[in-house]
Order: structure tokens, then C-alpha cells, then sequence
């Protein structure tokens, strides 16, 4: 292979994969760094809905209120102090089958957008008679939105104000 074939097709393959580098993204790349904390059937929250969470004092209420049976281990170990806990529920549903889970997140200039993807038991399968409360726990780095909104449920989108 001569230098010049060799300049040809590596000088777009290093372009392509740097840029494919840049748009992973970090803290400065644009995309809001969310991550999935502990997702369940049984959640204990009986309404529907979403709460944020950024200390430990709104967390302990919280989990006062029903939330006993989230991940309470796998949710103390955020530092709240860097990152915000979204919680959002389903409320109770009369089956198993019911989950609710990130779909994806972006950011519009001071709103952070939340699309949630819930998913529901096929009409004609077979699932237990329990009563359940699917969940989901996300973190979100405190990344300056002041503005939470969250779509995808079966109510219309909720909206929070963050108080940064």
C-alpha cells in the first residue's frame, strides 16, 4: 500500500473515530448524565406520579410515606449532594406485568426532559392476581436545569420545578 492510499483512508478513519470520542459526552457534552438507580414491581408508593429527591431529609419522607420496599441500601449510596433521585411510579396496578423504565433524556436549555417508557401485560396473558407498584429510581447529575419534565405516563407530563 502506498503512503498516499494510506493517508486517504486513515485520515477519515481517525476522523470518524474521534468524533465518535466527542460525542459520547461528559459532563460538558450537552446530554443531562442520568442513570438508572434501581427499577421494581413493588415499590410501595400507592399514587401515582414523580418525586424529586435532593437531600436526605426529602429521601427519609419519602420512604416514610410507602416507599419502604425500594432498593433503600442501593438508593442511600447517591451523594445527593452531586446528583438529584428522580423517582417515578406507577401507582398501584392490579397484575403483575406493569414496569416503568428511562427511555431517554435531554436537556432543553434550563429543562430537563424525561421520557419514560411504561410497559403493560399483553390483554390475553397470563399474569398473577398481586397487587403491585412498579418504579423506577434515577440520578441525575446537578447539572444547572432548573426545570424537570417528565412524559411517557399514562397521565399527562408532570412538570417539577428543581429549585437550583
Amino acid at each position: 500500500m502506498t503512503p498516499r492510499i494510506a493517508r486517504f483512508l486513515f485520515a477519515p478513519l481517525t476522523a470518524a473515530i474521534l468524533t465518535a470520542c466527542s460525542a459520547t459526552g461528559g459532563a460538558s457534552g450537552g446530554e443531562p448524565q442520568v442513570r438508572q438507580v434501581t427499577q421494581s414491581a413493588h415499590c410501595g408508593l400507592t399514587g401515582p406520579g414523580v418525586a424529586l429527591v435532593r437531600s436526605s431529609a426529602e429521601l427519609e419522607a419519602l420512604l416514610d410515606l410507602g416507599g419502604q420496599n425500594i432498593s433503600t441500601g442501593v438508593i442511600r449510596q447517591v451523594n445527593l449532594e452531586e446528583e438529584a433521585l428522580v423517582i417515578v411510579t406507577l401507582g398501584q396496578k392490579p397484575t403483575a406485568g406493569y414496569g416503568v423504565g428511562l427511555d431517554s433524556a435531554t436537556r432543553d436549555n434550563h429543562t430537563l426532559k424525561l421520557a419514560m417508557k411504561v410497559t403493560e401485560p399483553a390483554p390475553d396473558m397470563m399474569v398473577a392476581q398481586v397487587i403491585t407498584s412498579p418504579c423506577v429510581v434515577l440520578a441525575i447529575a446537578d447539572e444547572g436545569w432548573q426545570r424537570l419534565e417528565v412524559s411517557g405516563l399514562t397521565e399527562s407530563p408532570i412538570l417539577k420545578t428543581a429549585g437550583n
